[in-house]
């Protein structure tokens, strides 16, 4: 009996800690989606010019007007993370509209972990 009560606890806390992680996860995808849309100067902390070019409206020419982010026009849907603590695959959705152009598209992030925050190695957006 006392063996069953142990498995179960160590069952959750994997779960705890599982869940955690991922809260965390969707915390740092969500700054890095809002970092690549608004063009920080400070990207290179979160990913690699690669994913940034990729991820940029006005770096993939969605738009033949002067792109500025707006952040109230900016919202990042729920963040599915499928994860091995360290290294982890994000799937989310991002819509972006405003009065000149607009867009929803899914998004694979590739994640790591680096200097105690998430870091972008790739990213794949569906057309």
């Amino acid at each position: 009996m006392k063996r069953k009560k142990y498995v179960i606890s160590l069952i959750i806390l994997f779960v705890i800690a599982y869940v955690s992680v991922g809260a965390w996860i969707s915390h740092d995808t969500k700054i890095i989606l809002v970092k690549a849309m608004s063009g920080a100067a400070d990207y290179k902390d979160y990913m690699n010019t690669t994913t940034y070019q990729k991820i940029n409206p006005a770096t993939r020419e969605m738009t033949t007007k002067p792109y500025e982010y707006d952040k109230k026009f900016h919202d990042v849907g729920f963040v599915l993370s499928l994860h091995f603590f360290y290294r982890s695959t994000v799937n989310v959705n991002q819509f972006y509209s405003n009065e000149d152009f607009g867009f929803r598209e899914p998004v694979r992030l590739s994640l790591k972990l680096k200097s105690g925050k998430r870091y972008a190695t790739d990213v794949y957006i569906k057309p």
